[in-house]
């Protein structure tokens, strides 16, 4: 579906189909040719995927034009804190890299430790208190606007 509005923004861009569908199907074409070259197995061994979160962005962004997905990692160092802050808008999927750490959120105290992920959606106000003694390392992946 949202390949479907992207081409359909592209349409609208150019102004013309036969530049779209020109540029489309160079694409597909140029896809098609880079696969083809890959090189390695074609199967998995001794490899497994486990699915940790995942949030449907329709329901939380309105408009998803000028949006980005990022990576980034947050150290809060012992005894130290984020700022409290909103995800409307701004929806994430936290994984706590390292280190035990309480999540304030929406007034309720839960603790986190490694390997836990923490979904925040609109609805969620909160901010992260490292009571250890030693850092908390967090990868947030969230969408955002520049």
């Amino acid at each position: 579906m949202k390949k479907t509005m992207l081409f359909g923004q592209m349409v609208y861009r150019f102004r013309s189909a036969r530049l779209a569908w020109l540029l489309f199907g160079s694409a597909a074409v140029v896809s098609g040719i880079a696969y083809s070259q890959l090189s390695g197995p074609t199967d998995s061994k001794s490899s497994t995927t486990k699915s940790l979160g995942s949030i449907d962005l329709t329901k939380e962004i309105e408009d998803i034009s000028g949006r980005h997905l990022r990576a980034r990692t947050v150290t809060i160092e012992a005894g130290g804190h984020g700022a409290v802050h909103s995800h409307k808008g701004r929806p994430t999927l936290e994984y706590v890299l390292q280190g035990n750490v309480v999540e304030i959120r929406n007034g309720v105290e839960i603790a986190h430790g490694p390997g836990d992920l923490v979904v925040a959606t609109g609805g969620v106000n909160h901010w992260w208190e490292n009571r250890s003694n030693s850092p908390v390392v967090l990868m947030p992946i969230d969408v955002f606007k520049e």
